[in-house]
Parts: structure tokens; sequence; C-alpha cells
């Protein structure tokens, strides 16, 4: 199973209105082309990405309507995620109301502090790194090794190489890259399209060639688009599901109920039986002691 947790959701396009989507030129009809492509290149998990900067109020709505190419795709699982543009500290304080309203969250620090911040202590599924451009702090194996201990992976999105237009997005990918997986050692990182078309898609196994020129090996290229990716929905699904390392185990009561009865059957058969095993005991006894006086009579 192959995964894609980076797929952009059209800003222009909301829930309702995605339920009526035609497929002439549009926003749209982009989307489906897009999906479809992974689809027949072999993935079978993907995420819609909802990106979201500035100040986040608590009455936000996800606008992806995750199942709208259900019925087309059928063999696809679709996800929500969002993606926040960390500038302010203070943009962390909304991260618990989105639990209920994205399948995934992830974060794109803008400073060393916020990325600190997101290594150590944010409640999240994934840190998204923009290689495709400068980066303002340095990617130190202590801070990314931290998140990588706690479950968080690191995104790197290969979309920026298959375009043609920017050479220089091409050249900072692939140099952030490299040092993005010196610091990591390796571990922890999922790689995603970041598609906004289907010429931007590549298989999972190009993906995985793609990642060798990034220090990668063949194993570690495939794994960041299959078993690290698959560790993020697992992750994020625990998230949603539990506080503090804490699961709700779900009681099954007509099931109690049923083995409650099931061993009180089997102890009242049990004390029927040994109670059994005395009477016949008691009554053998005395038929044995008259065979005795029988025979000293005699």
């Amino acid at each position: 199973m192959f995964y894609d947790l980076c797929v952009p959701w059209p800003k222009a396009v909301t829930a309702s209105s995605a339920v009526e989507y035609t497929r002439s030129t549009g926003p749209i009809p982009d989307l489906f082309r897009t999906v479809a492509t992974l689809q027949a290149l072999g993935y079978t998990t993907i995420a819609y990405d909802y990106e979201l900067s500035g100040k986040i109020g608590s009455n936000i709505t996800s606008p992806i309507q995750d199942d709208v190419f259900s019925a087309s795709l059928p063999n696809v699982t679709f996800l929500s995620r969002i993606t926040i543009l960390l500038e302010d500290a203070a943009q962390s304080q909304a991260l618990p109301s989105l639990t209920t309203k994205f399948d995934i969250l992830a974060v794109r620090p803008t400073t060393e502090k916020l990325l600190l911040a997101a290594c150590t202590s944010l409640d999240i599924d994934l840190i998204s790194l923009d290689l495709s451009q400068r980066l303002p702090f340095y990617l130190r194996h202590r801070t990314l090794g931290a998140a990588v201990a706690r479950g968080i992976r690191i995104e790197i999105c290969y979309s920026p190489t298959t375009r043609q237009a920017d050479n220089n997005a091409r050249r900072n990918l692939i140099s952030n890259a490299a040092a993005l997986f010196r610091a990591t050692r390796g571990k922890g990182i999922v790689i995603s399209s970041g598609a906004t078309s289907a010429l931007e898609c590549r298989g999972p196994y190009d993906v995985a060639n793609l990642a060798t020129l990034w220090g990668f090996t063949q194993e570690k290229g495939k794994a960041a688009v299959a078993g690290d990716a698959r560790a993020v929905v697992v992750h994020a699904r625990m998230r949603r599901r539990s506080y503090k390392q804490v699961v709700e185990i779900a009681v099954d009561e007509d099931h109690l109920r049923t083995a409650d009865n099931k061993r009180a059957d089997e102890k009242e058969l049990q004390k029927r039986t040994k109670q059994e095993d005395v009477s016949k005991k008691n009554e053998s006894l005395p038929r044995q002691g008259s065979k005795k006086r029988k025979a000293t009579d005699s």
C-alpha cells in the first residue's frame, strides 16, 4: 500500500460546491485528474491538504469533501488534512479545536523557535517543510530527532522537481532534502507529491529513485511512501481517539453478559456433577458394607 499525504485542495471549492462538480474546465476536474492519476500509479490512500495561514478562529470548518470521488475511485481511501503556516506561537492554541474536523494535522514552521516547539510539544502528526525555498534555520539532529521520537514525521514534497519553470526551486529542494536526510539519519521522513496537476505526479518507485538523489537508499525511499506514511495515518488515528496515551476501550455489555452467563452455567454444571458423584459414592458404601456382613455371617 502506497500513500500520498499531500494533494492540495482547491481554495475556491467548498464542501457544498464540491458535490456538484463537473468534468469541464475548473478546479475540481483538475483535482479529479490528479487523484485518478495517483490511483493509476498505485497509490491507495490520498490525503487532501487544506493550507491555512494567519489568525485561526474557533469556528473553522473543513472545506474538504473527502468522498466526492469515492464513487469513481472506490479502491482509494481519501483523508482530510490541514497544514497550518506557523508564524506565531499563538496559532498553536487552535490545534485542539481542529482535531475533530481533519484527519491529519500538519504544521509548517517559519522560524527555528517554532520548529523546536513543533518537534517537542505540539500535538500534531506531521511537520511539512517548504524545501523548495531557502530555509531560515538550520536542520539539527537534536531538534528533528525529538520529533521522530514522539512519532511525528517530517514531510518532503517532490512536486517542485517535476515542474520545469523554476530551476532554483529544484536546486534548493535537492540540497535541503539532503540536509534533512543527514539531520534525521534517514528516519521518520515522508515523501508526498504536493501535486496540483496530473503532470506533476510520479509513481512510488519513481519517487524512491528520485530520493536517491537526496541520499536515500531504495528501501528508505520506498518506506517514505509506504511504511512511514502509514505511520502518520496511524498516529493521527491514535491522536483523535486517545488522550495523553490513554486509550478508551469500548466494552460490549452484551458480550460480557453472555460470557458471564456462560461461566455461571459452567459453574452450575460442575456443582451438579460434583453433587451427583458424592451421592453415588454414598449410595455405594452401604452396599459394600452389607456384602461384608453377609460374608462374615456365612
